[in-house]
């Protein structure tokens, strides 16, 4: 299958630049689209190389800007990472049923997807990006969150916010009866996201 065939990475590009011409999504302009887990970083780096307008189509017009925001990147910069790293021995420490792992794991989901969108709107977007629908921004590495938080409640964050710039997120997961599955959990829609149909994989790439 050749790169400018019908693929659900090729559309998954065509409906960023829709969308960050005009076009209304369900509330909000996100956009997201399942790859094969195995081939995230990959797909990443190709998506960053579309973004500065080399070898892949579709061209992006002059008046469309894109960024690339590496999620694993942001991620030790958060305050809840921090702590909790800084908190690792203690937390071994506290007596109750649940193992550190378990009190980390919850401690991050109830406050990393408000953390790193925080993180987004005040050191990597600035406030005309955060307005413009034309700027588009692409999310990468989500599966570096994992299991931390998902998908879905980093774009409820970015709805909540009332972000109105273009969103890409490649998903690590399955489509399983037309939801997302991500790392082979419980699979459910992404709304307020537009879902590109089908799974991203190694032969839409050549």
């Amino acid at each position: 299958m050749s790169q400018s065939s019908s693929s659900p990475y090729n559309e998954f590009k065509k409906k960023l630049i829709t969308f960050a011409q005009g076009q209304h999504g369900i509330r909000n302009p996100f956009v997201i689209a399942a790859v094969d887990p195995g081939l995230e970083h990959r797909i990443a780096n190709r998506l960053v190389t579309w973004s500065d307008a080399e070898k892949e189509k579709p061209e992006i017009p002059n008046d469309i800007t894109i960024q690339p925001i590496w999620l694993d990147e942001l991620l030790p910069k958060t305050d809840v990472y921090k702590l909790l790293v800084d908190l690792g021995k203690p937390l071994a420490d506290l007596s109750d049923d649940r193992t550190p792992g378990e009190r980390v794991e919850e401690t991050m989901q109830d406050q990393l997807s408000e953390e790193l969108i925080q993180q987004i709107i005040n050191y990597e977007l600035s406030e005309e990006q955060l307005e413009n629908q034309s700027h588009v921004v692409l999310l990468l590495n989500l599966g570096s969150l994992y299991p931390f938080t998902r998908a879905s409640e980093l774009l409820d964050e970015l709805d909540r916010r009332n972000v109105k710039c273009t969103i890409g997120i490649p998903f690590p997961g399955d489509v399983v009866g037309g939801k997302l599955s991500f790392f082979g959990g419980e699979s459910r829609h992404y709304y307020p996201a537009h879902q590109i149909d089908g799974q991203i994989l190694r032969v839409h790439l050549q």
